[in-house]
């Protein structure tokens, strides 16, 4: 892990909003788990994985190369749908330290956006937590013409901040999202969540930290010097 970056290196931050700031992808890995032991279909839980962070029409391609029949998207959607409602039957969770990360930024003075791979219409999981009025920007999978791994979504978030890549700070957990991060050239933070990461995609980043607190902890390092 590298020294934080000092705020006059820094811009913006943008961030990712499923695994990071939104708890949701254990919620869709219970109902993934629950649907494969109601439909008897075990084999689609390893694919979860694979799907981490992608864009909605990036996911249907992985499914519709790896589902076997009787599996198809038409029943997984519906039936996930379906495992998901008493779920969600609160809403979305935000992680740990997520207000308090955002109120520290803010009081920095430095401006976020949020760069996701949910579509617009999704990203209002934003304002049911109340959370929304600490981003400039929320940009969403339906708003560029590429969704991650592509660098599109990030380089989007950069120009409405009004920031250079090189000088915004991306917070990812997902593979598809550090590539996209990685490829816009911007400086990475990774917050493992689900997904597995590789070794060698792991050293591209600035930092590899355990939670939003240790995120904190250490844009607070150049503070204390």
């Amino acid at each position: 892990m590298t020294a934080a970056p000092i705020a006059s290196d820094i811009d913006a931050v943008i961030f990712d909003m499923d695994g990071i700031l939104i708890d949701s992808e254990r919620l869709y890995l219970q109902a993934w788990r629950i649907v494969a032991d109601e439909q008897n279909c075990p084999e689609i839980v390893p694919l979860f994985a694979d799907i981490v962070g992608l864009p909605y029409d990036e996911l249907e391609k992985v499914l519709q190369r790896e589902l076997k029949p009787p599996v198809t998207i038409e029943m997984l959607r519906q039936a996930i749908g379906d495992a998901l409602q008493p779920i969600l039957a609160n809403g979305y969770p935000l992680k740990p330290g997520t207000v308090e990360i955002l109120t520290y930024l803010q009081d920095r003075g430095l401006p976020c956006a949020v760069a996701t791979s949910s579509t617009t219409s999704v990203a209002v999981k934003l304002n049911d937590n109340h959370i929304d009025h600490f981003f400039r920007h929320v940009v969403s999978r339906d708003q560029v013409a590429r969704g991650k791994p592509r660098p599109d979504i990030y380089l989007e978030a950069a120009k409405r901040l009004g920031a250079a890549p090189a000088r915004c700070l991306a917070v990812e957990d997902s593979k598809p999202g550090l590539l996209s991060a990685l490829a816009a050239g911007m400086n990475v933070v990774h917050i493992p969540d689900i997904a597995i990461i590789e070794t060698d995609l792991m050293a591209q980043c600035m930092a590899v930290l355990p939670d939003l607190p240790a995120l904190r902890d250490w844009l607070a390092q150049d503070a204390k010097q």
